[in-house]
């Protein structure tokens, strides 16, 4: 076993590193099986003259200036009452810690730390990378991978992730599969006690560490909780596995919402058994102490959470395209089963591995406002950009039932809010405002009143909306039932700013950006992307662009400049190369089978 033990160096600006090392000679006779590192203190600092490099131990927050974290962290409201604070099934961020546990399969896990860049690697670390081989180190286990597997992972993402979007698009058979009520088992308990009080006042389940959770299911540690109730890690003692379950809270009516939601996640698993259109699949579910549980797959954090702890630096324009391939296409496969999400947001987008390289940025970052300075001195990019498309509980099939207000606030299509009644095109408006995010690290619509959003709508889009689409929203007001939308607009023409409109919020419209003083044209990528988003930010949802058609514009053809995101999965590519070439040193050096 290789150790070593780096203390915290402020390196002299007059001593530079003439070449990069031989890698491919210094680990000549293979992989350190494990590699141990202590840090016990922080790295200094990074000072002003000292920004060309990256710092082990950089703390989460990279901006300065006049930015700091701003609205794209207050909560997101679901409606204009009530806050629905939603939980993804993962675990905590990686890189909270800087020591690292030994990687039992041959591969680093510690940082690696080049001139340019910093690695932070999820592969083996802990727990909180949400890997998970990660779970099976805890309990003792190596995962067992060949060469030829580790080849046909490289090629798949290579397909699926980074290929040709529509080409590799696989609709689901026609017609769809549609499940029928998912049949809910009961497990009894065993250790039943009027004593023991397995519930809070408001229904939740109360979360013990490492208590069971019927026979089979042992819970780790409680991961998040929401209106719903609560989500939990566990393990999955049948399989041996890490597993995410979704602790349903004991109130009818999220009970009865609950069997909804395993409708709609049976009816994915059932259309697509090898789950290549990245949505969360369905592995178990039961009926516990009188709360439904959900089991399903443990993934990475959040899109989300991993802006929020890259101080809201947005993705490499390499990173947005993947991103952008693989939530149409998740999208399409959605609305080709006749359903539409309703929820699309950053929350709800999983990453599949959190490892993350820290590149100098220095530079500002791209802003829908006026108002808005910020810059940063570094970043972190994803070595991965796979994804997952997870919470279905609010996903609504065509043809049933449509609650009148559905998406959260910062990502609602304008039809939503003008009751004109929303279908397919609700998501694509939601997508596009995403797009935005990643692009500018900030939530595009940052509001939580109908005709500011409206107003900001109109900013951004350039134009005002549709006249046609103002003249239903009055028939409806005429009509019995009425349309509240109709204030919002006098003579054809949105009423805003009106006499009771605060200056901050006529500031705050008047500093939006046309999206084309968002996405400059300076290039044929940005061009294409720019041109999506115009048919994306359509106001009349009959005219908007689909998930079909979105997947087959140029800008999925269109290559990306090199930049961050190209360099990372370059790492990731070599790290493979080393992970391939590593297994095959070790396969040789087993003594052959004999028949």
């Amino acid at each position: 076993m290789a150790s070593s033990h780096q203390a915290p160096q402020r390196e002299r600006p007059k001593r530079r590193r003439s070449r990069e090392p031989d890698w491919s000679s210094f680990y000549k006779n293979g992989l350190p099986k494990e590699i141990i590192v202590i840090d016990d203190t922080p790295e200094p600092e990074v000072a002003p003259s000292q920004t060309q490099r990256s710092v082990n131990g950089a703390p989460d927050a990279y901006t300065n200036g006049t930015g700091t974290t701003r609205h794209a962290v207050k909560k997101r409201k679901r409606d204009d009452e009530a806050v629905n604070v939603e939980v993804g099934y993962y675990t905590q961020k990686y890189a909270t810690s800087h020591t690292s546990t030994p990687h039992v399969n041959g591969s680093l896990s510690a940082s690696i730390s080049t001139d340019r860049t910093t690695v932070r690697t999820a592969a083996a670390t802990s727990l909180s990378s949400g890997s998970q081989y990660d779970f099976e180190i805890q309990l003792g286990h190596k995962r067992k991978r060949t060469r030829q597997q580790v080849a046909n992972e490289a090629k798949r993402r290579e397909v699926e992730v980074l290929g040709d979007a529509y080409i590799t698009y696989k609709p689901p058979p026609q017609p769809p599969k549609k499940a029928g009520e998912v049949p809910v088992r009961v497990v009894h308990d065993h250790n039943y006690s009027k004593n023991v009080k397995v519930d809070d006042d408001d229904g939740h389940y109360i979360v013990v560490p490492d208590a069971d959770l019927t026979d089979r299911y042992q819970m780790i540690k409680l991961l998040g909780q929401g209106t719903f109730g609560k989500v939990v890690q566990a393990r999955d003692r049948r399989r041996n596995r890490a597993v995410a379950i979704k602790i349903i809270r004991s109130v009818q009516k999220y009970r009865d919402a609950s069997r909804i939601e395993l409708r709609v996640l049976a009816t994915l698993k059932a259309n697509d058994e090898d789950n290549r259109n990245r949505c969360i699949h369905l592995r178990d579910c039961f009926d516990f102490r009188g709360h439904i549980c959900i089991v399903m797959d443990l993934l990475g954090q959040s899109v989300f959470d991993f802006l929020k702890g890259n101080s809201f630096v947005p993705f490499p324009n390499s990173q947005i395209q993947s991103f952008a391939r693989q939530l149409f296409t998740s999208v399409a496969f959605l609305h080709d089963l006749n359903l539409i999400h309703t929820d699309l947001k950053p929350e709800n987008i999983l990453l599949c591995d959190n490892t993350y390289q820290t590149f100098t940025y220095n530079r500002k970052i791209p802003s829908s406002s006026t108002t808005v300075n910020r810059q940063a001195t570094q970043r972190r990019v994803l070595l991965d950009t796979e994804i997952r498309l997870i919470d279905f509980g609010s996903a609504t099939f065509q043809d049933e039932y449509h609650s009148s207000v559905v998406s959260t606030r910062h990502y609602r299509a304008p039809e939503i809010i003008l009751g004109l009644g929303w279908s397919f095109p609700c998501d694509i408006w939601s997508i596009g405002c995403i797009l935005v995010e990643f692009y500018t690290g900030d939530a595009l619509f940052q509001t939580h009143d109908n005709l500011e959003h409206l107003a900001m709508m109109e900013a951004v889009v350039g134009s005002r909306i549709d006249s046609h689409l103002v003249q239903t929203v009055n028939k409806m007001a005429t009509r019995n039932a009425g349309n509240p939308a109709s204030k919002y607009f006098k003579r054809l023409k949105l009423d805003y700013p009106t006499p009771d409109t605060t200056r901050a919020s006529k500031r705050f419209v008047k500093a939006m950006k046309r999206l084309d003083d968002i996405i400059p044209s300076t290039n044929p990528f940005l061009k294409n992307f720019l041109d999506l988003l115009k048919k994306i930010f359509v106001y009349d949802p009959a005219r908007r662009i689909t998930a079909k058609e979105a997947l087959q514009h140029p800008w999925f053809k269109e290559p990306a400049q090199p930049d961050d995101g190209t360099e990372a999965a370059k790492i990731r590519a070599d790290r493979m190369r080393m992970e391939a070439a590593s297994l095959s040193m070790e396969a040789r050096r087993l003594p052959p089978i004999r028949s």
